[in-house]
């Protein structure tokens, strides 16, 4: 194993526990408990902090050390305004060249995301990378390296604030269509051919190109 997969690995582990709340925001992340954690010398555990601090997930301060990222109401606020208008762009351009496969590949996502909030007790972590799945979809048929860029560094900083809002059940089946919670309803393709895919498919699209969606996430 070489020193940038070493990293890459430190940077997962890390992440992890930053998103699923076991390391605070503010808590000062120390290099010896995280070595003896997974068994990482210190060099790769530094990378790992510079990757992290440059994705705004860790703050460094001088002869104190490294401490977790907090975020404000003002910062939420402000990358979530951010994903929106990000998502109703990318939708738009994806939706221009969107294929019978593409849309298979969305469907695949989102069914995977409806069995992991049909689970008892539901499976956050695996959900929000079903979901991720369905981003990097998108982004991809959007075709925009820079808008996806954007994208990829606002995921990270919002991802524990998404991770934590998810445990409400509540919260995590606001995303599913009507006709699932209440009985079915017809598919309702705006225009004929549009949405090869099946109505899940198609209510997913939509929500996404929604500027309202992104506060369900």
């Amino acid at each position: 194993m070489n020193v940038e997969s070493l990293v890459d690995l430190a940077k997962k582990h890390i992440l992890e526990l930053i998103i699923t709340g076991v390391y605070k925001p503010g808590q000062q992340l120390k290099e010896d408990e995280i070595c003896k954690r997974f068994r990482f010398s210190r060099p790769p555990i530094r990378e790992a902090f510079k990757m992290l601090e440059a994705e705004g997930l860790v703050t460094r301060k001088p002869r104190c050390g490294v401490f977790v990222a907090k975020m404000t109401r003002k910062d939420i606020w402000e990358v979530y305004t951010l994903k929106s208008v990000i998502y109703q762009m990318a939708t738009s351009l994806a939706m221009a060249v969107m294929t019978d496969t593409d849309l298979e590949a969305l469907e695949t996502a989102v069914n995977q995301m409806t069995t992991c909030v049909a689970t008892e007790p539901v499976v956050l972590r695996q959900y929000q990378l079903h979901h991720r799945a369905f981003h990097e979809i998108v982004m991809t048929l959007a075709g925009n390296s820079r808008l996806a860029q954007v994208e990829n560094n606002l995921r990270f900083q919002i991802s524990r604030i998404s991770y934590n809002s998810l445990k409400n059940p509540a919260h995590l089946k606001s995303w599913m269509p009507p006709w699932v919670l209440s009985g079915p309803m017809p598919w309702p393709p705006s225009k004929p051919g549009m949405f090869p895919g099946s109505p899940w498919c198609w209510w997913m699209v939509r929500l996404w190109s929604q500027p309202a969606a992104i506060h369900r996430r």
